[in-house]
């Protein structure tokens, strides 16, 4: 088989840089999926922790500040975006407390993006996720889900599916099992996450898009493109309104009625 097409859960990619930090070639390395947490503890230095200030590469922010990235949320709907790394408790508790108990009242009126926090090299195909390289894969996993399915409906509850279980992320029989339980096919995201499914892209995007917005803390909630409100070390902070279900379904309701 031709390896510059393989699906990446034919066998999991080493990490193959340091520093926590996942290099995206056309030819990886590849381990058996069996080993990937030992190739992981052995070739990456991770940072366990999710709170705190996470820089992004400010030497890009005006080279990179620009429209390209920005989605424009439907005129009839508001925009409402989550930006996350998938293996933080605190993205977890950010989607399970208030993204998806607000998503299942008011998914006829919002526009709903995900997008994630990370570091990237300009000058190469280099990606760096606070907790390694198992962590830019979880990314991978969920950005491709939501390309190829992008009903929020089915990709959020899949990567809420995920991050339920964020430790465990990307293992195999977790993607399997979340990806039947949300009517994802497990082989259409396995080959987004080939060079030829461009899931590295995609990944790349998503980072810029988070940098663009000066997010870096996960999970930060952003309501018509403003930060709404932050949940980072398990509490809730920055939060003009309250950090109640009622409070973010309140304001979408009313930035609707605004719009029409």
């Amino acid at each position: 088989m031709d390896n510059e097409k393989a699906p990446l859960y034919t066998d999991f990619p080493a990490g193959q840089s340091r520093q926590g930090s996942m290099r995206t070639r056309k030819r990886a390395a590849l381990l058996p999926a069996a080993l990937l947490l030992t190739a992981l503890l052995l070739l990456v230095k991770s940072l366990f922790v999710c709170h705190g200030h996470y820089d992004p590469l400010k030497d890009l922010r005006d080279e990179l500040s620009t429209n390209e990235y920005q989605d424009v949320a439907r005129k009839d709907k508001v925009a409402l975006e989550a930006h996350i790394m998938s293996k933080c408790p605190d993205a977890r508790d950010c989607l399970q407390q208030l993204i998806v108990p607000t998503m299942e009242q008011m998914s006829d009126k919002v526009e709903f993006k995900l997008s994630y926090i990370g570091r990237f090299d300009k000058n190469s195909d280099g990606v760096e996720c606070m907790h390694g390289p198992s962590e830019c894969l979880g990314n991978m996993i969920e950005l491709c889900a939501a390309r190829i399915y992008p009903d929020p409906k089915i990709y959020l509850g899949f990567a809420n599916c995920l991050t339920t279980s964020y430790s465990l992320i990307p293992n195999q029989d977790l993607v399997r099992s979340c990806s039947f339980e949300h009517g994802i096919s497990f082989d259409r995201v396995n080959k987004c996450l080939s060079d030829e499914g461009h899931g590295s892209e995609l990944l790349r995007e998503s980072f810029i898009r988070s940098q663009e917005g000066n997010v870096t803390k996960s999970c930060t909630v952003r309501l018509a493109g403003e930060v709404r409100c932050i949940r980072d070390g398990g509490e809730w902070y920055n939060c003009p309104g309250g950090s109640r279900v009622e409070d973010l379904v309140r304001d979408i309701e009313r930035l609707y009625e605004a719009e029409r």
